[in-house]
């Protein structure tokens, strides 16, 4: 394979994200045009689709990023889990970048987008961009989903230089270049890992029995009476108590018993 080629074909950012979150970039890389493309359809296509989702609704309703922020506390919990997910990304990213880790911190990024922001938060709260007039509720959703964008376009920006700084003109009102920014700074109030933990406990769980459902061909559309939690503490059984109803909805299931 010809990686110049590939280079046009699937672009400097796509092709340069591979090479670096791959492998270190001082081991022996076995240069692969398919996970190029994966890379460019799972990553640089997942934050693509997301912002254009927020772009479609917040351009209906004239979404100001300079209106008054809902203040974090008043916000819901989904909302203070990824801001919270947000504050540890910005912590380990620049912590890695400070390491010379660019490895780390393009693998960091890329899951926080993949499994965090699209396939839980979005997933999760879209029904909230879709309410008509501009409740807290709905403003709260589209300043979280903003601050991430713009967040993810700064941190990501030194290993997609294109791609991000596209993304955050687009974003952000009069911007000049996200390379012109300095890196996102986090507060250290808003981390709450004790949520954190819980929504990763309701992700690994859901995540787990709609793996059961389709070993076994059971569609999640079809309801089932009751799911059974094996836990190893009661710090555990509580965490999942929180979380409990978040996991049913997901997995379509009316009952949980631990």
């Amino acid at each position: 394979v010809d990686p110049f080629e590939t280079l046009g074909k699937y672009g400097a950012d796509a092709t340069r994200w591979y090479m670096l979150t791959n492998a270190q970039p001082w081991d022996n890389l076995k240069f692969d045009e398919a996970e190029v493309d994966e890379v460019r359809r799972k990553f640089f296509g997942t934050l693509y689709n997301t912002y254009s989702f927020f772009a479609l609704y917040a351009n209906v309703d004239k979404f100001d990023p300079a209106t008054p922020a809902v203040p974090v506390a008043s916000r819901p919990e989904l909302d203070r889990w990824i801001i919270s997910l947000l504050g540890t990304l910005v912590k380990n990213v620049r912590q890695a970048y400070e390491n010379y880790d660019v490895t780390l911190a393009g693998r960091l990024i890329q899951d926080f987008v993949c499994d965090n922001v699209s396939n839980w938060y979005v997933r999760l709260g879209r029904k909230r961009f879709w309410l008509g007039g501009m409740t807290e509720d709905k403003l709260s959703a589209y300043q979280t989903l903003y601050e991430v964008l713009r967040t993810v376009a700064l941190l990501a920006a030194p290993i997609a230089p294109f791609y991000m700084d596209r993304l955050y003109l687009d974003l952000v009102p009069g911007a000049q270049s996200v390379h012109l920014e300095l890196m996102p700074d986090y507060d250290e109030s808003l981390i709450d890992s004790d949520l954190e933990e819980r929504m990763a406990l309701a992700q690994r769980a859901s995540s787990m029995v709609l793996a059961l459902r389709r070993k076994v061909n059971i569609k999640v559309r079809q309801p089932l009476s009751k799911l059974i939690f094996p836990v190893i503490s009661e710090d555990v059984r509580m965490q999942l108590e929180k979380v409990k109803a978040l996991i049913l909805t997901e997995v379509n299931v009316k009952e949980a018993e631990f």
